[in-house]
């Protein structure tokens, strides 16, 4: 990873010594520049990776210097990097220009600043809106790719993912946490995070060294914990069942390990597999292990809970699986066709490795395909013996996957009967969300909440129907090429945004993609967003909002933050489009969904507590 060439362009002498001292020292090739006439001179003449300039530096501030400066490698051009003391919005500036407001902030601040841009260039991931991170998607960078990169780099500082977050020091990880675990138990877990945003915050870590192995041994035993992780995911029942004992004399006759001594004293903290694995000091997988391991022996026993009411999704809710698997939905994929090859969504196919081979196959548009009511009838058929459910769908407006869902239960209503082998049928309520993506996966997860809440089946359907009108889904898409393939937006309408480079935001109107308005250029899209998600909900009461991109995080980073300083959010989510829903929207497409619940829904929905 070649270093970048940077030029400094700063009239004051104290500032651009500390930022040109800064950099060298962590080994950057520094051109430093007085003046507007020095400045252009080394830009043009030496065409650097990077140019770090006052912005009231004639030639500068005016981007009048972009216009000399020759692509740079792979056709990239420079980065200009404005130091700005004013308020000034960078919504007009093009891209490879970034604003960099100065005022108030110390010459150590600022050159943070600088180095994450930089850093985020070596690696390939790009640095967020105000240079205080980097963000990527761990879906197209995976946890153990990354972490060898940040090595490299010798980066000091705390690289955060959706489940908690891993300490660097000089590329070396000396510390996680998760939830409320630490060291090696933390990392092992964090290890089985398969996608999601990550950010990488350079500066202090934050903590002491508790990991003492290298980063190679530590993720062997991270992937080591994850194979017994996933089995003992396929031998136990839910993890809300209760762990039982079975003392007797050969119990206390037994000569338990360490870590089974361990899982032992865990148990005496929560009653539930859940809280088992949360206490015990080994990890995960190694909990899993052991409590396999006492079954077989005889010594516990597993009580699996009363669930009432389970929800099914189809898998264009986009939920992440685990959170999925936390709230017990169960959700059934959708096919996406790619030629002559057919694939499970989020199954045979994750979203990174979708959009990989949407570049690479650029000679196919891929199709998509509803579950068969076969396959819902099945998903129905391992709910109903100890439950009722509520199955809510993308709208039928977009697929006839609802339509599928109320014909398997119409259709199979005998044979769920037998099923559940009781005088009463199961009840099955098939809803059709009027939504898609992010939309469909904030309301499955509030059914969910709210039947783990002990709501009743009727009770969530009609809830679900009331809350599905005050959803409110916008979003922007990186080209229109892929909904007009798709049929979701007229080829006429898709050239001319092509054309005029146009960015449409696109809404979900009675159930269907459609428009709702239009701004030029991509940097002016998020605020206007904002600003018409402000028309639809009360800007001042709380809001649940969830954000979605498509192989977009850094633009989705943005589009967070814009949400955060503009409403009062009680709960963000973070959250990929899948290959279903990206097949039609293309990579680069950015969205947010927003609720705003009464006061009487907020308690229903609210999220759960990690232990129960």
């Amino acid at each position: 990873m070649a270093r970048p060439t940077v030029l400094v362009v700063e009239t004051q002498d104290d500032r651009r010594k500390e930022l040109c001292r800064g950099l060298a020292e962590v080994g950057y090739e520094v051109v430093a520049a007085e003046n507007s006439s020095s400045g252009m001179r080394f830009a043009t003449g030496l065409n650097p990776n990077v140019i770090v300039a006052q912005a009231t530096v004639e030639g500068f501030g005016d981007l009048t210097v972009m216009r000399f400066l020759a692509p740079a490698e792979e056709g990239k051009p420079s980065t200009l990097v404005l130091l700005a003391e004013d308020e000034r919005s960078d919504e007009d500036l093009p891209d490879g220009v970034i604003l960099l407001p100065v005022a108030g902030l110390t010459s150590a601040a600022m050159l943070r600043k600088v180095r994450t841009l930089l850093v985020g260039m070596e690696l390939g991931i790009e640095a967020d809106q105000r240079l205080e991170s980097l963000v990527g998607d761990l879906q197209l960078t995976p946890l153990f790719e990354l972490l060898p990169l940040l090595q490299r780099s010798v980066v000091t500082g705390r690289l955060i993912v959706a489940e908690g977050e891993i300490a660097l020091q000089e590329g070396d990880v000396i510390g996680a946490r998760s939830g409320g675990t630490r060291a090696v138990k933390a990392f092992a877990r964090l290890g089985r995070t398969s996608g999601g945003t990550f950010r990488v915050l350079l500066g202090p870590s934050g903590m002491e060294r508790e990991i003492p192995q290298d980063l190679l041994s530590l993720m062997a035993v991270a992937m080591e914990d994850q194979q017994r992780f996933d089995e003992g995911q396929e031998a136990l029942p839910d993890w809300e069942s209760r762990v039982r004992f079975e003392l007797g004399p050969a119990f206390f006759a037994t000569h338990f390990t360490p870590a089974q001594q361990e899982v032992l004293k865990a148990a005496q903290v929560g009653p539930t597999i859940r809280a088992v694995v949360e206490a015990a000091a080994v990890p995960d997988g190694q909990v899993l292990e052991e409590l396999i391991r006492l079954q077989t022996l005889g010594f516990v026993k597993f009580d699996e809970p009363e669930i009432k009411v389970r929800v099914v999704a189809d898998s264009t809710c986009d939920l992440p699986p685990e959170l999925a698997r936390r709230h017990r939905i169960q959700v059934v994929p959708l096919t996406v066709i790619f030629g002559d090859q057919f694939y499970k969504d989020g199954i045979d196919l994750t979203p990174g490795a979708f959009y990989k081979l949407l570049a690479s196959r650029k000679d196919v548009h891929p199709r998509t395909s509803p579950p068969t009511k076969g396959e819902f009838l099945a998903a129905f058929a391992g709910i109903v013996s100890r439950s009722d459910v509520v199955s809510v769908h993308i709208s039928e407006r977009m697929s006839q996957t609802v339509v599928h869902a109320r014909a398997a239960a119409l259709e199979g209503a005998d044979e769920l009967r037998q099923v559940r082998n009781a005088d009463a049928p199961p009840v099955l309520h098939v809803v059709d969300s009027f939504q898609v993506s992010a939309g469909l996966g904030l309301l499955t997860l509030m059914a969910a909440r709210m039947a783990q809440r002990g709501v009743s089946v009727a009770d969530i359907k009609a809830r679900v129907e009331e809350m599905r009108q005050r959803l409110h889904l916008l979003f922007v898409v990186d080209t229109l090429e892929y909904l007009a393939r798709g049929g979701r937006i007229g080829k006429a309408r898709a050239l001319l945004g092509g054309l005029l480079g146009i960015k449409p935001i696109l809404g979900l109107v009675g159930g269907e993609v459609a428009p709702v308005d239009k701004v030029r250029g991509g940097k002016a899209a998020h605020p206007r967003l904002v600003q018409l998600f402000k028309e639809r909900v009360d800007a001042a009461a709380p809001v649940v909002v969830a954000v979605a991109h498509a192989a977009a995080p850094v633009w989705a980073d943005r589009l967070r933050v814009l949400l955060q300083e503009s409403f009062k959010i009680t709960e963000l989510l973070q959250t990929e489009i899948g290959p279903v829903v990206g097949s039609h929207t293309g990579p680069g497409c950015v969205g947010a969904v927003m609720f705003q619940p009464t006061e009487e829904e907020a308690p229903l929905i609210a999220p759960l507590p990690t232990i129960e």
